[in-house]
């Protein structure tokens, strides 16, 4: 199991939410293996007592180690970027982000990650970065780094986030940030399992 979220707004308000958020994810995953049902009972849990309709958007995905299957379920959070032959974006479905209504229904999708291939999750202090001038780094300069010669030779998770961190940097220079930038990468490299018998 793993997931990335980003909620609205700044402050106390915020941070007890997403800490709420993460505490109702490690509780249900604990007791289901469908990221959508976890993000349903995610979204009922948040939704409670919410009267500022604050909202977290939020992804969250299962990978099967030893076969390589990635089942997920995103609500409205930026779809995660896989790294293959190419940089492409993981199809996701627009579900509204958690915490709006109690009775949005969450689905699954699936997919198949390839030996050696990383799937990149970012929030989008990332892509809404600005410099001085107030451009914004974008997804297309994200997807231009992750597309160079120097990323495509990169050997582990560490390497491709170490890359990124110094491009925005580059990009941003002196001028001052809003937000963070919060990144997850998983390199697939799958290891033989050997049958345990008892």
């Amino acid at each position: 199991f793993f997931c990335i979220g980003d909620v609205s707004g700044k402050g106390t308000p915020s941070a007890m939410l997403m800490a709420c958020t993460h505490s109702f994810f490690r509780a249900f995953a604990a007791h289901e293996n469908n990221p959508a049902r976890v993000m349903q009972a995610v979204n009922e849990a948040a939704c409670q007592g919410n009267e500022t309709n604050m909202f977290v958007t939020l992804f969250i995905g299962v990978l099967d180690l030893p076969t390589g299957r990635l089942r997920y379920c995103d609500a409205g959070h930026d779809a995660p970027i896989l790294l293959s032959a190419a940089p492409s974006s993981l199809p996701c479905n627009p579900h509204l982000p958690i915490g709006l209504f109690e009775d949005i229904q969450y689905q699954v999708q699936a997919t198949s990650l390839a030996s050696g291939s990383t799937l990149l999750l970012y929030t989008d202090g990332v892509t809404e970065a600005k410099n001085v001038e107030r451009q914004q780094f974008g997804l297309g300069r994200l997807e231009e780094v992750l597309s160079s010669s120097e990323s495509q030779r990169l050997r582990s998770s560490k390497e491709v986030l170490g890359i990124i961190s110094d491009a925005v940097r580059d990009f941003v220079n002196d001028a001052e940030q809003s937000d963070v930038l919060t990144m997850l990468a998983i390199r697939y490299t799958p290891q033989p399992f050997e049958p345990v018998y008892s």
